[in-house]
């Protein structure tokens, strides 16, 4: 995606990922996307999951990480109580210009298949994603050789 990402490219491209998006949140208990950006990306994070990388070369096992990334964070968020009761967070895909853009409350699809539409169309699978009382933050990203999913609160900084 060349520019800044507005809000209306975020509903897009969660809607073409299959995500029901259900409205907009500033804060959630003083969590802004940009400070959940900033505690995932510290350098005391620790991941709680570490799915090593595809070679380059082989693009079914490219889809088959990215596939064992989408089902990790799903499990974690499920674990910490990332989503509310109707299966909703808080996400913010990243991206020029998505940190200062409002949380978008979304409900994840049922299917699998998510993460290569957000890699397709902003060029990473990287989001960060938050319960709608602002904790746990829940992340997913991409370090060296392995895709990270990252626990963590505004708290742990």
């Amino acid at each position: 995606m060349a520019g800044r990402m507005t809000q209306a490219d975020r509903i897009a491209i969660l809607e073409a990922a299959g995500f029901t998006v259900l409205g907009e949140v500033e804060e959630a208990s003083g969590v802004t996307p940009l400070a959940a950006i900033k505690a995932a990306a510290s350098g005391g994070v620790v991941p709680r999951v570490r799915i090593a990388s595809a070679d380059d070369s082989d693009d079914d096992a490219d889809d088959d990480v990215l596939d064992r990334t989408e089902q990790a964070w799903r499990d974690t968020g499920r674990d910490v109580g990332l989503f509310d009761d109707d299966g909703a967070c808080l996400i913010c895909l990243t991206g020029p210009g998505a940190s200062t853009l409002p949380w978008l409350l979304a409900r994840p699809p049922e299917r699998g298949g998510f993460l290569p539409v957000f890699q397709e169309r902003t060029t990473t699978f990287e989001f960060v994603a938050a319960s709608p009382t602002g904790s746990p933050i829940v992340a997913v990203s991409e370090e060296e050789d392995e895709h990270w999913i990252v626990v963590t609160s505004v708290d742990d900084r």
